[in-house]
């Protein structure tokens, strides 16, 4: 599998990332983001998902962290664009993450045709300035790595139980990515053939 690492500095921020599969239950992830919450969500993405994060941001925070969480998710998209570029991944996967009372559908297809379909199906308001960081963030990652995305919430009770049942679907989904031995690609890519 391949191995790929991204540095990206911008305005009073500076940020490496690298990324691989692993093969054993030793994820040996080292996530420091100066988010202790997108730390640990992270660190579960890199859990389920079986991909060796390593990710190191260094800077101060300008104003809020919207900059902050949008850079890390172009840098993250750019790592998983090279991942998905260079290695054979099944296009389509899904998965369904229970977190206590809450409950996310995560529906990924490696189509090269980025967007975040994000809906909200829960009773419960989502307004939530934690949630729009998310949200910021899988929008840039999308957008970084041609992937489509569908992000379904189905049930809310807290939003830190959300946060990372949207963050666990997602690395299932990869991994079931990564994992299949199925390859379907885009039928439009296949030549036409008529019949006189």
């Amino acid at each position: 599998m391949y191995n790929h690492s991204i540095r990206r500095t911008t305005f009073g921020m500076d940020m490496v990332g690298s990324i691989c599969p692993t093969n054993n239950n030793n994820n040996t992830s080292v996530i420091r983001t100066r988010s202790p919450f997108l730390n640990h969500i992270l660190s579960q993405w890199s859990a389920y998902s079986k991909l060796c994060l390593k990710f190191y941001c260094i800077g101060g925070i300008i104003a809020d962290y919207h900059h902050t969480f949008a850079d890390i998710g172009t840098v993250l998209g750019m790592l998983l664009h090279n991942l998905i570029r260079k290695n054979n991944l099944f296009r389509y996967s899904t998965a369904i993450v229970p977190m206590d009372g809450s409950l996310v559908r995560c529906c990924i297809d490696l189509s090269g045709r980025p967007g975040l379909h994000w809906t909200n199906n829960a009773k419960r308001n989502l307004f939530n300035p934690t949630l729009e960081l998310i949200y910021t963030l899988l929008n840039s990652l999308v957008w970084n790595s041609n992937m489509n995305i569908h992000i379904d919430i189905i049930k809310l009770d807290s939003v830190h139980h959300v946060s990372e049942a949207i963050f666990k679907s997602f690395g299932v989904c990869l991994f079931r990515s990564m994992n299949s031995i199925q390859n379907i690609r885009s039928t439009k890519c296949y030549p036409i053939t008529n019949w006189n």
